[in-house]
């Protein structure tokens, strides 16, 4: 008898939870105008898998105070530049040496702080993984991975504000289905989509979008015991990943436009009659030349009186310091195979850039970490830019070619006699003020006693007293 009263209460308990999912499509179809997904529903189906996430990965960490006061700020700024304001984002460092990042519905973020420290105080690598993260909630990824998981995909596609006032049951495997989503990902697409959303997302706010491509270039560098394997179960290529990024970058620029401001033409062509003296770096220690015989660089420093030879057996063919005086860039080779080799300060080679195209001319940013070349070759004319610390090339100025300069206004490029510009995407710093104030504070001062007895004076031993 127990035994049929047992199974009457699960069919009777099952027909409840279908009854439920059918009660909520048939509330959804009158809410077809309404907003697609609850936000209660969502922020509470992320609250639910907190816990377990804090009890997986060791808890909550406190950063020190300016590192914190830094990921905060990093954060919050990207959390400006959303477009969802019905979610309240919230950030948790976890304690935990492995190099992971996720986010959970409803505006969860969590980075372990062993991520936190492999990235330092890189601003650009921190917006991408935190960027990354944000896109997922802001596309729904996570909730979407879910109800696709539990079968109710139908409830997205009719509108389901009425998903707040869900069940304890599906709510239960709602939750339980989460978190074991959370171990496997979103899904290839999603991880796609996440890395453009992101990157946008970290320009928008401000920080530099190479940020992304410059992340992936150090998830090859460390060894794989040390990544989390779940990260790559569902997620795409790393290389596939990089190459979209990376082209990505063109993007953010603005389209080419022709110069007609007549301060600015005047600047341009007075920079291209009477080119500032390359030869002296800006430290003012060395005074570089060609040789009018044989290869390499002559170099006098001034510090020592002493001339010595740069890239000795190598072809060069221009150099240019950078404005802070840290790196030189060379052309090196004969055409059409002209090469870009950037040295640092003391002549030595830190990365050959390598592109099948011949350099025309060449001029660095502002601030000394880019490289724009006006390259030419059998696809045509074109303007690239490139990264200093990273193998980032992509182009800015499609057909275009010529003389090229870099202001504070972005780069400028000489076609047919007319002057072109395209702006770069503004990237602005995290400063943080000293968190620890200066605080005046009454000091404890020695006074000794002093005491007359007779003729004679005698000092005791001192007493604190308060000023």
């Amino acid at each position: 008898m127990a035994v049929v009263i047992l199974k009457h209460a699960r069919a009777a308990k099952c027909f409840v939870l279908s009854l439920t999912v059918l009660v909520l499509v048939g509330m959804a179809s009158s809410f077809v105008a309404a907003a697609p997904l609850g936000a209660g529903f969502e922020r509470t189906l992320g609250n639910s898998a907190v816990s377990e996430i804090l009890k997986q990965y060791g808890g909550e960490y406190v950063l020190p105070l300016h590192q914190r006061l830094w990921v905060e700020e990093v954060f919050r700024r990207l959390v400006g530049a959303t477009d969802r304001k019905d979610v309240v984002y919230s950030l948790t460092i976890l304690n935990s040496s492995e190099l992971n990042a996720f986010a959970l519905p409803g505006g969860y973020v969590f980075i372990t702080r062993g991520l936190v420290n492999s990235i330092g105080y890189d601003e650009a690598k921190l917006a991408a993984v935190l960027g990354h993260e944000v896109a997922h909630i802001e596309q729904k990824h996570g909730v979407n991975a879910v109800f696709r998981q539990m079968g109710l995909t139908v409830l997205l596609e009719m509108g389901v504000m009425a998903l707040d006032l869900a069940t304890a049951d599906l709510f239960r495997i709602a939750s339980h289905t989460l978190l074991q989503l959370v171990n496997l990902g979103w899904g290839r697409e999603a991880e796609l989509e996440a890395d453009l959303i992101g990157q946008t997302l970290a320009v928008k706010a401000g920080f530099d979008g190479a940020g992304a491509v410059r992340l992936l270039d150090d998830l090859f560098g460390v060894p794989s015991e040390d990544l989390p394997m779940k990260i790559f179960r569902t997620h795409p290529d790393t290389e596939v990943r990089r190459k979209r990024l990376e082209e990505n970058l063109a993007s953010y620029w603005s389209t080419p436009v022709v110069v007609r401001d007549q301060d600015v033409l005047e600047r341009l062509d007075g920079g291209r009659n009477f080119p500032l003296d390359r030869r002296i770096d800006p430290t003012n220690r060395y005074v570089i030349s060609l040789p009018l015989e044989g290869s390499g660089l002559q170099v006098f420093d001034q510090q020592t009186s002493r001339i010595s030879v740069w890239l000795e057996d190598v072809l060069v063919q221009d150099f240019a310091w950078s404005p802070q005086g840290k790196y030189l860039a060379v052309l090196v080779g004969d055409e059409p195979q002209t090469q870009l080799w950037i040295c640092d300060r003391w002549g030595r080679v830190t990365r050959e850039v390598r592109i099948e195209l011949a350099i025309a001319d060449m001029c660095w940013s502002p601030q000394g970490n880019q490289v724009a070349m006006s390259v030419y070759g059998p696809s045509g004319e074109h303007v690239l830019v490139t990264y200093v610390d990273a193998d980032i090339i992509f182009a800015v100025g499609e057909g275009l070619s010529g003389g090229v300069a870099w202001l504070d206004s972005g780069v400028y490029f000489e076609n047919e006699g007319k002057w072109y510009h395209a702006s770069a995407p503004k990237v602005e710093g995290v400063t943080i003020p000293n968190p620890v104030p200066q605080v005046l504070q009454k000091q404890r001062i020695l006074s000794p006693s002093v005491v007359r007895e007779g003729t004679t004076i005698r000092l005791t031993r001192p007493s604190l007293t308060m000023p």
